[in-house]
Order: C-alpha cells, then structure tokens, then sequence
C-alpha cells in the first residue's frame, strides 16, 4: 500500500512560533497558495482514498488540496494532544523541562501534562495504517500533522519511542508531499519532504 502524506499548510501560529496540537489557527495567505500548488502538482494521481485529521488546518488543507474529492475525516489521524503547552509560544516552552523532555527524550508512556503519550499516538496512528491495508487498499493520501507525521518517520525507521528524537530535528514543510509504502509486514520510505513545485523556502523548521 503505497501511503501519500502532507503536513497541514502554513497557519497563523505556524507563523507566530506557537504550539498547535488540538487547538487551531486559520491557514495563511502563503498557506492557501501551498496548498493549491500541491494540488495541481497531485492533478493526474488517483487514490482509493483520501483522509484527513479532522482538525480544522488539515481538513481545510485538503480540500484545496482535492476540491471535488471525497475526504474522509479521521480521528486517528489528529495531532499529538500537547495539553496544557497548546497556544504556548515555542520559546517560552524551551524553558520548561517537559517540553525539553518531549522532544530530546521520548518514552512511551511520557505526555506533556493533560496531554496524549507518545504510545497513545503510535497506537492510533498504527491502527489506521493496519485498518487501510486490511482494506485492501492500494494508494492513500492523509494530510496529517508535523509531530505526527514525526512519529510515523519513527516508526517507519522501525525506531523505537525513545530513538524518536532521532528524527524529529526538523519538521517536515507544510504540504510538502512525502511517500511510504506498507506491505502488511514492512515499512519502507520512498522520499520525504519533496516540494519542488512551492516557492522556495527561507528556513527549515525546528520545535526543539
């Protein structure tokens, strides 16, 4: 099953340096004009299905994206619930040792407080996989999120929670198009991050 991925388009706190999580702020001009450079770029590609976190960023992502498709919203497809730190500028959060934590040591069970465990996120996102390859489903695409979208990297890697940090240096650009493949046994990456049809960025994107 060959799974295509977006992270959401560019938002407002993208902008401001704020952390989202389940919490949302409106796509930005540019954020508009990515997600339709995406879709153009996706005109000739067919899919068996499209999904999307049902969060206001990702599902108005694709529907520029597929404006004339059917997308099906998916709980399991949200971001990490970062609790008590969602709408918290990034810089004040370096502070804090939890959010420190968060991204330099992942374990399973750690989660910012009133937030979601790293295993809570793995086990919602890994459900969904296995429930679209016992679909028998043979091209996806999911717009998703930028720590979730870590957490499958992770997983694809065939790391384990704790070596997530690994991979989690950057995140991935906002529809930015990347694609895994999934035989029911083996994870395997094609490309990440590919974005030669959006202006050129100024700067990678770091939360650590």
């Amino acid at each position: 099953m060959k799974i295509y991925i977006t992270r959401h388009s560019l938002t407002t706190w993208n902008e401001e340096k704020r952390l989202q999580g389940w919490k949302n702020s409106d796509l930005t001009k540019q954020g508009l004009e990515d997600a339709k450079r995406l879709g153009n770029y996706l005109k000739n590609q067919s899919f068996d299905g499209i999904y999307s976190s049902p969060l206001k960023r990702a599902k108005e992502t694709a529907q520029l994206i597929f404006p004339n498709k059917t997308i099906i919203e998916d709980d399991r497809l949200k971001e990490m619930n970062f609790g008590d730190y969602e709408g918290k500028f990034i810089d004040e959060l370096k502070k804090e040792k939890d959010y420190y934590t968060l991204w330099n040591e992942p374990q399973g069970d750690f989660s910012i407080k009133n937030g979601e465990t790293y295993q809570e996120v793995v086990d919602r996102v890994l459900d969904f996989i296995e429930e679209k390859y016992k679909e028998n489903k043979k091209c996806i695409f999911i717009t998703i999120h930028g720590m979730l979208f870590t957490i499958l990297n992770g997983l694809f890697l065939n790391l384990p929670i704790e070596h997530f940090n690994e991979v989690n240096q950057n995140i991935v650009r906002g529809c930015s198009l990347s694609l895994f493949e999934y035989n029911g046994k083996e994870f395997k990456i094609d490309y990440i991050g590919k974005d030669d049809f959006l202006e050129p960025r100024k700067t990678k994107i770091s939360y650590k």
